[in-house]
């Protein structure tokens, strides 16, 4: 059934997973193909490998698309494939092939020698074929599907272990050192401390990230904020349910985190605005911008005056002496963590209207479902009901969580004889949790010594 008169032709191979990665299956194919080319007298210009790329249209296939181009070119008027199923699976394809063969008048060839375009028969061999592969590709994905949806429903997991785990006997099982690592990102995170500075200090002490490399900034990120870390499960986006696996820490501590690191608000100054209490944090009285610190002019021998200023880094309308601002923001924050009611700031009671409201939420969705089991509501009765009372449950949940960071180790009377061991990242993220300070600008008669009435500071809490 094979044509003759092909002079210059291209060979198309491919295969959709090199389980080796060795590139056998299409070296095989390649094989058989020139073999096929040398008995028809054909002569081969180039050969077209996709290697581990599948034909079910969902990724695009490089050298599919630089074969076609070349067709349509002209610079092959032969095509040798092993079958037509190694060329596309796609009745659209198909289509597009046939209809390029009549027009370039493009001869087809494959090993199992089954196929020819040129007779009415043959394209409509092809488009059965075509048909068949592609209701083939359905059914396997409608299968995986449901098996990765009873994989989520059992908890079992259904990607790689990642940091922390490792698999064995089909199980996820912890490794102790790295979930230690984990943790303490954790806990350091929600002790105020930054993720730079928890990034810096894993790479100081020359703790190996996932990848065997420098921790960055998101790979932090990334590790400490998995639902698998809690032992939960996600499935298409959403957690359904717990894992059958030990949690490395738990559900609280995971949407603390979220709550922490995926506040719009946060702060992400980096570099040297850590270095000084207020940097970033202070307000400009006059455009609202944060401040940045500057140091004093230099003196005739090079080096610079102690003395340091916090000033608007936008329209420099302010300045104040650090040491001053710092030393008055201390004895405000430190009197205000000595007070007996400090604690609980930062672990505050539930309000228990709230508590009586989720409940009845979760209360009525339980109810809507053992309705949907019963047959007494449809599928999209349910989806109606559920997605009107899940989002005000998540909005109430998300109330009733506890306060990302947890300061309250900071809330005793002894507070102003330690307050000088507090790591900087703390002292600011306890200052940036109660208050909020503006920097005042002074009229031109202003004495120049430092007025704290020039330093406003409004409680958040």
């Amino acid at each position: 059934m094979y044509h003759s008169g092909a002079t210059n032709c291209a060979i198309y191979v491919r295969i959709s997973f090199d389980f080796e990665g060795t590139g056998l299956g299409v070296e095989r194919q390649t094989k058989d193909a020139l073999a096929l080319a040398e008995r028809l007298g054909w002569r081969v210009d180039e050969v077209y490998r996709d290697n581990n790329i599948s034909a079910s249209g969902r990724k695009p296939r490089p050298e599919y698309l630089r074969l076609i181009a070349a067709l349509e070119e002209g610079r092959h008027n032969g095509l040798i494939c092993y079958d037509l199923d190694r060329l596309t699976r796609s009745p659209v394809e198909v289509e597009h092939i046939i209809e390029l063969a009549e027009r370039k008048s493009i001869k087809l060839a494959t090993v199992g020698g089954n196929v020819n375009l040129a007779t009415p028969e043959g394209r409509l061999h092809a488009r059965i074929k075509a048909s068949v592969a592609r209701h083939e590709i359905e059914q396997t994905s409608k299968r995986i599907r449901r098996m990765m949806q009873d994989r989520a429903e059992k908890g079992l997991p259904h990607a790689a272990p990642g940091y922390g785990y490792k698999r064995v006997d089909g199980r996820d099982v912890l490794v102790s050192e790295e979930a230690a690592v984990v943790r303490e990102i954790a806990e350091s995170l929600l002790s105020g401390i930054s993720v730079n500075a928890v990034t810096k200090s894993l790479n100081e002490r020359g703790i190996p990230s996932p990848y065997k490399r420098q921790w960055s900034r998101v790979t932090t990120r990334h590790v400490v904020l998995r639902e698998r870390n809690a032992g939960l499960r996600r499935h298409q986006g959403r957690i359904i349910g717990k894992g059958d696996w030990e949690p490395i820490y738990d559900e609280d501590t995971y949407y603390r985190l979220h709550a922490l690191l995926e506040d719009p608000a946060r702060k992400t100054t980096t570099g040297s605005a850590y270095r000084y209490l207020l940097s970033g944090i202070a307000k400009c009285g006059k455009c609202g911008s944060p401040v940045r610190v500057i140091l004093g002019p230099r003196t005739r021998n090079g080096k610079r005056e102690k003395r340091k200023a916090y000033v608007c880094s936008k329209c420099h309308g302010i300045s104040r002496n650090v040491e001053s601002v710092d030393r008055l923001i201390t004895k405000l924050v430190t009197r205000r963590l000595a007070m007996p009611d400090a604690p609980a700031i930062f672990r505050p009671e539930p309000d228990p209207l709230l508590i009586a409201e989720a409940n009845r939420l979760r209360a009525k969705l339980d109810f809507v479902a053992g309705q949907f089991a019963r047959d007494e509501i449809d599928g999209d009765q349910l989806t109606v009901i559920t997605s009107t009372i899940r989002p005000k449950l998540q909005s109430i949940e998300a109330q009733l969580r506890p306060v990302p960071v947890d300061l309250s180790d900071l809330a005793t009377p002894d507070i102003a004889k330690r307050w000088k061991g507090i790591p900087l990242e703390r002292q600011r993220a306890v200052i940036d949790f109660l208050m909020v300070i503006t920097l005042l600008p002074r009229g031109k008669d202003a004495p120049r010594r430092f007025d704290p009435n020039s330093v406003d500071v409004e409680w958040k809490r």
